[in-house]
């Protein structure tokens, strides 16, 4: 006891700590994909009447097969363990449907096997079970609501008492341990399923909207024929297996689809959780990128500021200091050739000062374009074009009128616009240029095209092997953006550049 208060020993769960241990495993499936919410329904008369006759003759079914049901000879007697463990089974794999996310969202349960080997082997008691058990199923998953499961249920068993009795019929005075007629049974029992139950769905489809035609949903549903087809050529083993194994023939057949189901299950919740982790770090990624374009804004923003604090007041002061140096050397009389000479060196000296602080000038704009913050992205690549109007250059551009960017995607779409105009002007020989900007199904697309001289590959990775980074370094930014920037140029006819960007 005194070791046990110091160390205690490992003491086996008990029964509540198993039972909680079970419920969070279980509830680990709720990260299975979610099916997309059902809108409301429209009870407009034609659907209203359907589902009610539908309804009707569901429950008239019913009550025919339970009045006369001694005449009923080609069904096992009902047994209420093997009928229950089918019912919870059905129940449990439309509850945790395989459901996958994105455009093809598609959903798949075996239960179909299980509706059609209840049917075949118990008759319309089984298919009442499969009928009750699916459609209730759906509906704790999916919130169907009364009118909804109502069909569902009508559906179903209508679709299951007819598959049976295509069983019986085809396969009456046979017995189920052949391998011919039975097999041809259960096949058209599985076609047979398949073509009232899609029917039916079909309809009341068509009756919520009209625009939607029956034979549209009757193709769509093509591609679940085949596993109807299987499950209803090997739907007789039920009736084979229970007859001779009952409860425990039936389980152990059903088993393999049940681990099969499990498995599929598992599968997609690690397949959510990684879609997650991978969204996670693609908004990570976003996340850095912004900060990095922040951070690169910023980090341009103080260097011209440095500039133009530093660098270019001080030109500005020995430009006037040299142009004052030349003034006083000219008032002074009798210039020999000596103080000509420096008068000529103090004024080119002056003249070559000014031009550097004009580069310089134009080097802070580039950086950090005041226009950019006042006017914005058309106001900006307007100042552009003005300039290498006044170079020669005939400038033309084209920007929707209620144009709406993220303020990060106006500045990367404005540098990249800077660099490739900066090449024009610099190296293209170009008359014209134009410069169009569009959005398209949530993409901006900015498109530079000149007449100039243009250029090869060759070209271009000589450029880049003397240093020259400006079109690698706009292509690296698109791309990090998540877009793309193509060059289509050859010599003599000029260059398109486009650049496609996600708008969000």
């Amino acid at each position: 006891m005194a070791q046990d208060a110091v160390a205690p020993r490992a003491r086996a769960p008990g029964f509540g700590q198993w039972l909680r241990a079970a419920a969070l495993r279980v509830r680990q499936f709720e990260l299975l994909p979610k099916s997309p919410a059902l809108p409301p329904v429209d009870y407009n008369p034609g659907l209203i009447a359907y589902v009610a006759v539908t309804a009707f003759a569901a429950l008239a079914l019913a009550t025919i097969v339970i009045v006369f049901r001694q005449d009923i000879r080609t069904a096992l007697p009902p047994e209420a363990a093997t009928m229950a463990v089918g019912g919870v089974t059905i129940f449990l794999m439309s509850v945790y449907a395989i459901r996958t996310t994105g455009p093809a969202a598609i959903q798949w349960a075996p239960s179909v096997f299980v509706h059609l080997g209840l049917a075949v082997t118990f008759g319309p008691a089984g298919a009442a079970v499969g009928a009750f058990a699916e459609p209730f199923g759906v509906t704790v998953r999916n919130h169907n609501g009364w009118f909804r499961t109502t069909f569902n249920v009508a559906n179903e068993f209508l679709a299951d008492t007819a598959a049976w009795a295509t069983f019986a019929l085809i396969n009456s005075g046979s017995s189920v341990e052949g391998t011919g007629k039975v097999l041809v049974a259960g096949i058209c029992a599985g076609v047979v399923h398949f073509a009232l139950n899609s029917g039916f769905v079909a309809v009341v489809i068509h009756l919520s909207d009209r625009r939607v035609p029956i034979r549209e949903v009757m193709r769509s549903r093509l591609t679940v024929l085949p596993y109807s087809i299987g499950y209803g050529f090997a739907a007789f083993a039920f009736v084979v297996i229970t007859t001779h194994e009952g409860v425990v023939g039936f389980v152990a057949l059903l088993a393999p689809l049940i681990l099969l189901h499990g498995f599929l299950m598992r599968y997609t919740v690690n397949l959510k959780v990684q879609e997650e982790d991978r969204a996670a770090f693609d908004q990570e990624e976003k996340r850095l990128l912004l900060k990095a374009v922040e951070a690169s804004e910023a980090e341009r923003k103080r260097i011209a500021r440095d500039l133009h604090d530093g660098v270019v007041q001080n030109l500005a002061g020995m430009a006037l200091t040299l142009s004052a140096e030349a003034s006083h050397l000219k008032g002074l009389d009798g210039v020999d050739g000596q103080r000509a000479e420096l008068l000529e060196l103090l004024e080119t000296s002056a003249t070559e000062t000014r031009g550097a602080m004009k580069d310089l000038r134009t080097l802070i704009i580039d950086l950090a374009p005041p226009t950019f913050r006042r006017e914005g992205l058309q106001g900006a690549l307007l100042e552009v074009l003005r300039d290498m109007k006044r170079k020669g250059t005939n400038a033309e551009m084209d920007l929707p009128p209620d144009l709406r960017l993220r303020e990060d995607r106006g500045k990367l779409i404005f540098r990249v616009a800077q660099e490739v105009l900066r090449n024009v002007a610099a190296h293209a020989e170009a008359k014209n240029v134009k410069v169009e900007l569009i959005t398209d199904e949530g993409s901006a697309i900015l498109s530079i095209e000149d007449d100039g001289k243009g250029f090869s590959e060759s070209d271009m990775e000589r450029r880049r092997a003397e240093g020259h980074l400006g079109t690698a370094t706009i292509v690296e930014l698109a791309e990090d953006a998540g877009g793309t920037l193509t060059i289509d140029s050859e010599p003599g006819r000029g260059t398109l550049v486009v650049l496609t960007l996600p708008i969000e």
